[in-house]
């Protein structure tokens, strides 16, 4: 008896960790292009269009913050693409206008000037975080950001971590053509 409860115990904890945390999805699920707009929507949608796979969040009215990961397990994922990032430029130097400057013969010439120095940084981060995961970090007022990435034939699943201001929202977030809502996050995805 007692030998029965230590395999049973054995069975239960190498089972509990094949199943990884989140909520298990079919890929055609993700399937075609879920219905969203830009500044009159809140959360992310997540959708498959033949070999790319496409992830966007949007906000209403109010900057929200937007973070988190996709990892690819057992291949690489290709082709990353970003989507409308926001950028940020200031002025560090102010420029110089031109100025006629008119000649001992009444000839006039343009002497001077200088164009401003601008520094620009990406407000939004998203990168690749070696071979087989994409993170990000944004921040989105009333407009449609994200990206697009495909993955090798190698990859047998993906798990998509999507947080709204630090934290997992399962409500906010709609796959494929029919809008569905996830159940849990983190959301993995079978491709094989």
């Amino acid at each position: 008896m007692r030998h029965l409860k230590k395999t049973i115990l054995v069975f239960l904890a190498v089972l509990a960790l094949a199943v990884p945390n989140g909520a298990w999805a079919q890929a055609d699920m993700f399937d075609g292009k879920p219905a969203f707009a830009e500044g009159t929507d809140l959360g992310y949608y997540v959708w498959r269009e033949g070999d790319t796979w496409r992830v966007r969040w949007t906000t209403r009215s109010a900057m929200r913050r937007f973070s988190g990961s996709v990892a690819a397990e057992g291949g690489e994922l290709k082709s990353l693409k970003r989507i409308d990032v926001e950028e940020r430029s200031r002025v560090v130097a102010p420029g110089r206008a031109p100025h006629v400057v008119v000649g001992p013969r009444g000839r006039a010439h343009v002497r001077g000037g200088r164009a401003p120095v601008v520094v620009t940084e990406k407000q939004d981060k998203i990168e690749k975080d070696g071979d087989r995961r994409i993170v990000f970090f944004a921040r989105t007022d009333d407009d449609i950001d994200g990206f697009d990435f495909k993955v090798d034939r190698n990859v047998t699943a993906l798990r998509f971590v999507l947080e709204i201001e630090g934290k997992p929202m399962p409500q906010r977030v709609e796959i494929g053509r029919n809008n569905q809502k996830a159940e849990k996050l983190p959301l993995v995805v079978r491709l094989n």
